[in-house]
């Protein structure tokens, strides 16, 4: 077996229920493109998605500390939205958007750089 450390499992989890809350994401945003009430279906479906997610960070939640578990979740489900709205839904990203992405690169590592081993 591949030995994984906290932080790279906690985030390979998370990668997992970053995807169900994006494609909860996808649902939800087309039902609400549909009109009156048609999307009741996939708003469920969405919601049912966003449910299991749920449970998902529960393990997460006990194994990780809050601040990163917050820092992580919120980078990667803003990345995916964006991505999610470029790709799919044919959406264009502005330069403050771009700024926005590199910036919380940079604010991600600078929060996460207490799990990087050192080599003193």
């Amino acid at each position: 077996l591949i030995y994984m450390t906290g932080l790279l499992k906690t985030m390979l989890i998370s990668f997992l229920f970053f995807f169900l809350t994006i494609i909860g994401d996808y649902l939800v945003k087309k039902a609400s493109m549909l009109q009156y009430f048609n999307g009741w279906k996939l708003l469920l479906l969405g919601g049912i998605l966003y449910g299991v997610s749920a449970i998902g960070w529960f393990y997460v939640y006990r194994t990780t500390k809050v601040f990163t578990v917050g820092a992580i979740h919120s980078f990667g489900i803003i990345i995916l939205t964006i991505l999610l709205s470029a790709i799919v839904f044919k959406e264009k990203i502005d330069r403050w958007e771009v700024l926005g992405i590199f910036l919380g690169i940079i604010s991600l590592s600078i929060l996460l750089r207490s799990y990087i081993p050192s080599e003193s």
